[in-house]
């Protein structure tokens, strides 16, 4: 099987973090390009891709595979251990990340994922406030796991929340001492680091994400 995923830049694209995420914990090989994003073109370099006009696109064999959660699924087909084992955590796994993957509209806006961002400066009410939902919710599960993960072993609701979980770093959002440890957790993993060393030496940017809260 021949897998090429198309992502955005290692410092923004945060919808390309999870699936690639999921791609590097499923040990399945894969190809990567990076599509700089706002540059003259881009677009276009998206809609032949698929029609959504967006990354990350999974090429599987010649076929392209839009979306963040559905390439996560077309993983976890292969690879079942991406999810939760016991069936009630599964449900529950697949309900967190259909969250995270469809709401928290406040947070993505006013507090875009910037992996080379380092800013304490003030954030909207209701960036803080959905920071706060999903800090409650992440205390929630691991209060009733053992952790360090939200359903004990890492699983592709980790890959889903771990881009939310750079931009309380970024902008240090506030959190319980709970939810520290499990950024830490999360950003401390050897994959995202990879991630996030591409990052930092990566030269393309974002001047309007690069503008927000400075």
């Amino acid at each position: 099987m021949s897998l090429k995923l198309y992502i955005g830049n290692y410092n923004y694209s945060s919808w390309s973090l999870r699936p690639w995420l999921v791609l590097r914990k499923a040990e399945l090989p894969f190809e990567e390009e990076v599509i700089d994003l706002d540059v003259p073109g881009f677009k276009d370099k998206l809609l032949a891709l698929s029609d959504a006009g967006t990354v990350p696109v999974l090429e599987i064999n010649g076929d392209m595979l839009p979306d963040s959660l559905a390439i996560s699924e077309f993983c976890a087909k292969a690879v079942p251990n991406l999810w939760p084992k016991d069936a009630a955590d599964k449900a529950e796994a697949i309900r967190v990340t259909k969250l995270m993957h469809e709401g928290f509209e406040a947070i993505r806006r006013e507090a875009p994922m910037n992996l080379r961002r380092r800013t304490s400066k003030p954030v909207p009410q209701e960036c803080l406030d959905d920071a706060a939902e999903m800090v409650a919710l992440w205390d929630e599960l691991l209060s009733r796991h053992d952790g360090p993960f939200l359903f004990n072993d890492w699983s592709i609701a980790d890959a889903f929340y771990t881009p939310a979980a750079t931009r309380f770093a970024s902008y240090d959002l506030p959190r319980t001492a709970r939810s520290d440890t499990y950024i830490s957790e999360l950003m401390s993993d050897a994959d995202f680091q990879d991630w996030e060393a591409n990052a930092f030496i990566e030269t393309h940017i974002l001047p309007d994400t690069d503008k927000v809260n400075q």
